[in-house]
């Protein structure tokens, strides 16, 4: 665990976890990632530090966004707490969405991806894991990135 203290005015607190990309490509800055084991097929590998990019399906094991690019097969810092300048939004099919400040954000189909789709009631049931966006995007076709606070720890 790395931690960064207050430095000065606009800084926040922040932990962040080194760990390793077992994913066949980058996990480029901003995309989620989740420890292996939450799939029954990588059982095998989960050893608490792999992680690939993220999805629903694996919202359980999410441990933080990247904080810059981690090659496959290498080590990298994910954010786990603290304010992230960069997370990856979906396009949710291609919609024009206007994501309100404290919008909850959680795993999109898309891997790495966030979607504004998590209501505030669901949080409790995310294990005390959440994401939530800081800043008004718009989302049209394409895919934005926002400032949001993360709680993976």
């Amino acid at each position: 665990m790395q931690f960064q203290r207050i430095i000065g005015r606009g800084d926040s607190e922040k932990i962040y976890l080194v760990v390793l990309n077992t994913d066949a490509a980058t996990l480029t800055t901003g995309l989620g990632a989740c420890y292996l084991g939450g799939l029954a097929a990588e059982t095998a590998s989960a050893d608490g530090s792999s992680v690939s990019a993220s999805t629903i399906g694996r919202w359980p094991g999410f441990v933080g966004i990247a904080a810059g690019d981690i090659p496959s097969n290498t080590a990298g810092r994910l954010l786990c707490w603290g304010v992230a300048n960069s997370v990856l939004l979906s396009a949710e099919a291609d919609k024009t969405v206007g994501l309100n400040a404290i919008t909850y954000l959680s795993p999109s189909a898309v891997a790495g991806q966030m979607t504004s789709t998590l209501t505030a009631q669901a949080v409790s049931t995310l294990l005390g894991k959440y994401i939530y966006n800081l800043a008004t995007t718009n989302i049209s076709g394409g895919l934005n990135y926002t400032k949001a606070m993360v709680r993976a720890i």
